[in-house]
């Protein structure tokens, strides 16, 4: 443990995923895997779907079987309108990612992410906090989130499987050309918005990001890692981590950077120590994961979770 922190438990667990969704990732993982191959012109107007899905697989992870991290950082703000915006918190993290090419020119990707809240002037790990715009004191504890379901990049663009198990043709109505891809320069800018079904959104909403990858990076097949970076922004109508309980009150909204990272060693260092001391499945690919993922329990609490 660090000094002046808790954590619950957290054990390490492998076991088989139930369901249609356990049954769905053992035949992606089961077949054998097409190699993927980059689009023949560097202008982004003449890709297909599968070019555009290998170039998205590309930037955002790999084309080959391999873990990618991302480093995050950022800051919170709290607004009430037709006030300004006023900085609450800065925050780090990291998202693990463990991508796998699929035989149908898919990919799989299981993930990870831990982030923890620092003061705004310091950044040093906050252990507790008093919200400037609602006087309510609060302990942020970290955001620690696995998602063992596994998320699927295809020509309907992202996907998450424990969703689709229970809203069926939800992703149907949506393409891998939502995701806006343009060549500025020497880069390529991949701009997309985060869409949720409806009984899983608290209003307001928004979230969008932008990543930027060096064009030369991207259509060098020598490659096997290209490097990335990015930023985008989250509304929410309310956090209660950081006292933002009520949202007549105010809402949150997050600025985030990203940052693509060959190993855990480009993290900052009072991150990593904290990480490996207070999770012990903290490096661990969550594909194994056993009880209640964060997901399902959000499924659950609006009533549409399906056995």
């Amino acid at each position: 443990m660090v000094r002046g922190y808790t954590s619950g438990p957290l054990t390490n667990r492998r076991a088989a995923l139930k369901g249609s969704v356990a049954a769905a990732l053992s035949a992606a993982l089961a077949a054998p895997a097409r190699a993927a191959t980059a689009p023949l012109s560097a202008d982004p107007a003449t890709w297909t779907d599968d070019e555009r899905v290998w170039a998205v697989a590309r930037q955002a992870g790999a084309v080959t079987e391999q873990k990618i991290i991302w480093r995050t950082r950022g800051v919170l703000y709290a607004f009430q309108y037709p006030d300004s915006p006023i900085p609450l918190v800065r925050f780090k993290g990291c998202e693990q990612q463990w991508w796998r090419p699929q035989a149908d020119g898919s990919f799989l990707r299981t993930k990870s992410f831990l982030t923890f809240f620092t003061d705004y002037e310091t950044d040093e790990m906050l252990e507790e906090f008093t919200n400037p715009l609602t006087g309510e004191t609060s302990r942020p504890s970290p955001n620690f989130n696995r998602v063992p379901d596994g998320q699927v990049l295809s020509k309907r663009g992202w996907s998450h499987n424990i969703i689709e198990k229970i809203f069926p043709d939800y992703y149907d109505q949506f393409s891998i050309r939502d995701i806006e891809i343009n060549v500025i320069a020497d880069s390529v800018s991949f701009h997309s918005k985060v869409n949720w079904p409806e009984p899983l959104v608290r209003r307001p909403y928004n979230q969008n990001n932008t990543h930027f990858v060096r064009l030369a990076d991207l259509m060098n097949p020598d490659m096997t890692w290209v490097p990335s970076h990015g930023a985008g922004q989250i509304l929410m109508p309310e956090m209660p981590n950081v006292g933002m309980t009520d949202p007549a009150m105010g809402q949150v909204l997050w600025h985030v950077e990203y940052y693509k990272m060959p190993s855990l060693d480009g993290l900052p260092q009072d991150y990593l120590e904290r990480a490996t001391a207070e999770y012990d499945n903290f490096a661990i690919d969550p594909i194994d994961d056993t009880g209640e993922s964060r997901l399902e329990r959000r499924l659950k609490r609006a009533g549409v979770w399906k056995d």
